[in-house]
């Protein structure tokens, strides 16, 4: 980043979000009148070929001697008044867009919300009234067209003093005296010949008018709605905070002390809070957030789905009041921008967002928070593929702050750290007034009796009751039903049936697109890929052999509650998954519902596992343990046992005892057997002893390589192309260091889904011990790579990779 050591600056570097390089930076002229404000941060308009567009300003400079000073084009417009980007933030953007292997421009499309990605609405209005009459323009001759245009419109209104205007200046100022407001692409379009900008900018220069940016008047978030009043919170203080009528345990405020005595003064420290459910980290929290607030500062939290974890936004909102700022992706534009705008002045000092948040406008940031650490959600998955939680620990660091990680059952990676003391441990072993965790009983689906197969054709509804809910399950839900309890059935497949196959000949249906099969949707009466998003009727007859025996196999959410319905009649039941919140406004009816005891029995995938605190929920049953044991991922044990721990945990946080139990076909699995136990550390043992073997994270790091295009030879070759490049990098880099060196590298082969979106995929994994190393040789096989492109391949390098599929 180049310093401000002089006032004034000829030359300014922009990233455009357009794909314009390997940097993403361009070179521009300053306007005159803004060499001496223009400062790194802000957001300018700039012309990219034909386009105009929005850029941040990634430095300025006196002098430029990368290019012809000769051909440089000027700034059209400056869109900020102080910057948006502090220096701390585009410290982090760059580094992020280091680590990551992309470039600067790439990663501001991730950072700036939508409405600010592009050319924004500009509207110019008059500054002040007339304090004297001016003069119709003139020197129609000259200027004819446009000229006559405005002939007969009212006099301009001008302040005193005004300087001799040019012919097109006053033509633009009578326009805007007409109209009183109108947008600078209107202006353009209606005076094509005129540097419209440039007559703006110094015409707003001599007071005579104002050029701000609109967007639409920002709506209630969808979150404010859902928020009800937590029992023995206070009334909020004339300030917005209040004082936390909660008592803390002894553990808690132990927690609490070790977070707080790193905000004075401030100082970077990670600590990772292992607290069981139902431990009341969130009270820890908010109480060490409120001690930042009170020591001036700004506290960012982490969730990672915004709207399924509202009880934090709840608290924070009841504790804070209006300085809460809330930050996602499903918020609007004009509702994420006015979010933006209140946190960069400071009006908003509690943020609480989804992973993108993590790089909002902060300033004088004290404290981080990242709730459910180990949550995949916190890694993006498309474009720049970046971790929220590792950025958070990474924007601690740059601010000088504490971060906080929380969860029941920590990543690997954390734990891991904070053995090794690079991570501050803080633990929660027990639940709140001492409730005890929920009994957990284990039900072996291979001993459970099998009913016969059933003849019906698609679409008859036949009771599924002995094949989903084992025996104990089945009197589990009669008895909790009966005793007026809330009970929560987790099924982590959405649908009716994960295939149609036809019982003559075989086939089954699958997607053109993927090399999935198409699941089937009863209640839509439809086949759908939940990998493209294609859907189609269900056929009545198979198109191989045109027989009509087709009929489901597998177990979705659907089914579960068609199942559910058959046993018990009168219950209250809902979903909670993809394809019932897809209207606006459903999830928050169906939590809403939840938590009100509207409800007797939720049937969901893992979206009913995280952050609901439902005192009424004395019985979990979990349906087919081990769905996720089958992925082919080396993490799949651990998401297994964090599934299970955390959806187990949903029970018996009330007064009530809580009772969970899990079905499944691999009782014996380490993960499933620890999480029964609630026994994260006896899980961590065996899982890393089985990773240290393998050389997998986090006793390594890793980077995947995927080549995507729609030929599948194409795609092939150059992936084999590109490992015999980094083979021969790996092995110069060896010959020249005279170590070995501890790289491997994987592939290349056919990714386990070997086509989505009609593109064929396959990947290379390499793996060794410093994350510097592998980028320097991904790096170096790409520029060697660079000089003989094949058309249609596209290249995606996912840094840390979460999900192999």
């Amino acid at each position: 980043m180049l310093s401000e050591k002089t006032s004034s600056f000829t030359f300014a570097s922009v990233v455009v979000t357009a794909p314009i390089g390997p940097h993403g930076e361009l070179t521009y002229r300053i306007p005159e009148a803004r060499q001496t404000s223009l400062k790194p941060g802000m957001r300018v308009l700039v012309p990219v070929g034909r386009r105009k567009m929005t850029g941040i300003v990634s430095g300025v400079s006196t002098s430029q001697n990368a290019v012809d000073e000769k051909n440089l084009k000027y700034i059209l417009d400056v869109l900020d008044e102080a910057s948006v980007f502090s220096q701390d933030l585009m410290d982090l953007w760059q580094w992020t867009a280091t680590y990551y292997l992309t470039s600067l421009g790439e990663m501001l499309t991730t950072i700036l919300p939508g409405g600010l990605r592009s050319e924004s609405t500009r509207v110019v209005t008059l500054l002040k009234k007339s304090k004297v009459k001016g003069q119709k323009s003139k020197g129609k001759g000259t200027e004819s067209a446009n000229d006559q245009e405005i002939s007969g419109e009212q006099e301009a209104a001008t302040t005193l003093n005004v300087p001799k205007l040019s012919n097109a200046e006053q033509v633009l100022l009578d326009v805007v005296t007409e109209k009183k407001r109108i947008t600078t692409k209107a202006l353009g379009q209606r005076f094509p010949t005129f540097p419209v900008s440039k007559i703006l900018l110094r015409l707003e220069a001599l007071d005579l008018l104002k050029v701000r940016e609109h967007l639409p008047q920002r709506r209630k978030a969808p979150e404010e709605d859902l928020v009800s009043p937590l029992s023995g919170a206070a009334a909020d203080a004339p300030d917005g905070t209040n004082v936390s009528p909660f008592t803390l345990s002894e553990l808690q405020g132990a927690a609490c002390k070790h977070i707080i005595s790193a905000l004075q003064p401030s100082r970077f420290e990670v600590f990772l809070l292992h607290g069981v459910t139902g431990s009341g980290k969130t009270e820890v929290y908010v109480q060490a957030a409120q001690a930042a607030l009170l020591s001036g500062k700004s506290v960012l939290m982490l969730v990672p789905e915004i709207a399924l974890t509202h009880q934090l936004v709840a608290r924070a909102r009841q504790r804070f009041g209006s300085q809460v700022a809330v930050l996602h992706s499903g918020l609007r534009a004009s509702e994420r921008w006015a979010e933006w705008q209140r946190i960069a002045r400071g009006e908003a000092p509690v943020i609480i967002g989804a992973r993108s948040a993590i790089f909002a406008p902060i300033t004088r940031l004290g404290l981080i928070i990242v709730d459910e650490e180990h949550d995949g959600a916190y890694k993006q998955e498309e474009g720049v593929r970046y971790n929220a939680r590792d950025i958070a620990v990474v924007r601690g660091k740059i601010s000088a702050c504490p971060v906080v990680l929380g969860s029941a059952t920590p990543s690997l990676e954390s734990y891991v750290h904070s053995q090794s003391q690079r991570y501050t441990l803080l633990t929660l072993p027990e639940r709140i007034a001492s409730r005890p965790l929920p009994e957990v009983e284990v039900i072996d689906l291979r001993r459970e009796a099998r009913p016969s197969k059933s003849n019906d054709k698609l679409g008859n509804k036949s009771d599924n009751v002995g094949r989903i809910f084992s025996a104990a399950l089945r009197q589990a839900l009669e008895e909790n039903y009966e005793a007026g309890m809330q009970s929560l059935l987790f099924m982590n497949r959405r649908g009716y049936a994960n295939y149609l196959q036809c019982r003559l000949c075989g086939e089954v249906l699958v997607c053109q697109q993927c090399s999935v099969t198409l699941t089937w949707h009863l209640q839509d009466g439809r086949l759908q890929c939940h990998y493209c998003g294609f859907s189609c009727r269900a056929p009545e007859r198979c198109a191989a052999c045109s027989g009509t025996k087709l009929e489901g196999s597998g177990i979705g959410t659907e089914q579960v509650e068609e199942a559910l319905k058959h046993l018990l009649p009168t219950v209250r039941v809902a979903r909670l998954d993809r394809d019932s919140v897809r209207k606006r406004g459903a999830l928050n009816e169906i939590l809403t519902a939840w938590h009100n005891h509207d409800l007797d029995v939720l049937i969901g995938t893992q979206m009913v596992a995280k952050g609901h605190d439902v005192p009424g929920v004395t019985l979990v049953g979990v349906l087919l343990a081990d769905l996720s044991l089958n992925f082919p991922d080396f993490r799949a044990a651990e998401r297994t046992f964090q599934l299970l721990t955390q959806v187990a945990g949903r029970a018996g946080r009330g007064n009530d005892p809580g009772r969970v139990i899990v079905q499944t076909y691999s009782p014996q699995h380490y993960s499933i057997r620890a999480a029964v136990r609630h026994d994260f550390a006896r899980f961590a043992t065996q899982e890393l002893r089985y990773r240290k073997q393998l050389g997998y994270p986090p006793f390594a790091r890793a980077v995947n390589i995927r080549f995507e295009g729609t030929d599948g030879d194409k795609v092939s070759a150059y992936a084999e192309q590109f490992a015999e490049k980094l083979h021969a990098v790996i092995d110069a880099e060896h010959t020249a260091t005279g170590s070995p060196g501890s790289e491997v590298l994987l592939g290349p082969a056919p990714a386990p889904i070997e086509k989505i979106k009609g593109r064929e995929r396959w990947h290379l994994l390499l793996k060794g011990e410093q994350p510097r190393a592998l980028h320097a040789l991904i790096q170096q096989a790409r520029q060697e790579l660079l000089a003989h492109p094949v058309r249609g391949i596209r290249t995606i390098v996912d840094v840390d990779p979460y999900s192999m599929l």
